[in-house]
């Protein structure tokens, strides 16, 4: 009877420590740019008529070179402008809330094309990031294909995760003041935040003790997706994965600082 005592206790306290476990996830998670490859992506620029299409991460949209709104594959509104043959800039915006001014520069050559992102985020710290892409399609002009081969971030975003103890975990993204609480379970859930597109939707799905599945959708469609894993001692987060539908994969790591 004593020996079938213990063996009970014993159960329940393994089954009270599993129960009221911290997700893996939780925590301050910084960016290290340094061990991570986020290059690889592609842009495509073809004639559409009297306007231009513009094709990136599997999601396209079309544009005229006249300062004019246009209705991104996410819903911000971008005004693109022809600066010279060799440079075009768009801005863009989510409503009043301005995003973002994106420079697009060719090299004397024609064969690669400097990208730089410049803004404010919603916290008030501003960004400077830069691209240079290499051409794969096109012989000249902006016409054509590239691949981003180099990306310098200024202000890498990174996150801040709760666990709430009811099976749910909330996701802060502090510089862009976005939000978002979800279960683990695959169930869409709807952030919140000054930038975050009008009809995204996140869910989350538990794979393994220290991993996960993060799907970004728009209005129902699944657009991103990556895999998500936890080191065995805590420390380190890898994401893995992309746009879908297009193999241009991705490898993000984050160190825990909290």
């Amino acid at each position: 009877m004593i020996k079938r005592l213990t063996t009970v206790l014993a159960l329940a306290v393994a089954f009270a420590a599993t129960a009221f476990a911290q997700s893996p996830l939780a925590g301050t998670w910084k960016f290290n740019q340094g061990k991570s490859k986020i290059t690889g992506d592609t842009i495509h620029f073809v004639p559409a008529g009297d306007e231009v299409k513009v094709t990136s991460g599997g999601l396209s949209y079309t544009f005229k070179l006249d300062g004019s709104d246009t209705t991104t594959a996410m819903g911000n509104t971008a005004k693109w402008t022809k600066v010279d043959d060799n440079t075009w800039q768009t801005v863009e915006t989510k409503g009043s809330t301005p995003l973002s001014t994106n420079t697009y520069k060719l090299s004397a050559d024609g064969k690669s094309m400097d990208v730089t992102y410049q803004g404010t985020k919603p916290n008030g710290d501003s960004f400077n990031d830069t691209a240079t892409y290499t051409r794969i399609a096109g012989t000249k002009g902006f016409f054509g294909g590239w691949r981003n081969t180099k990306t310098s971030l200024s202000s890498p975003t990174g996150y801040e995760i709760k666990d709430n103890g009811d099976g749910t975990l909330t996701w802060n993204l502090p510089d862009l003041k976005a939000t978002v609480t979800v279960k683990t379970d695959g169930t869409d859930a709807v952030p919140t935040g000054p930038t975050v597109p009008d009809g995204l939707t996140l869910s989350l799905t538990k794979t393994g003790p220290r991993s996960f599945t993060l799907v970004e959708k728009m209005k129902g469609k699944p657009i991103y997706k990556v895999t998500q894993s936890v080191s065995a001692d805590g420390k380190t987060l890898t994401e893995a994965g992309g746009a879908v539908g297009v193999n241009e994969p991705t490898t993000s790591v984050y160190d825990k600082a909290g």
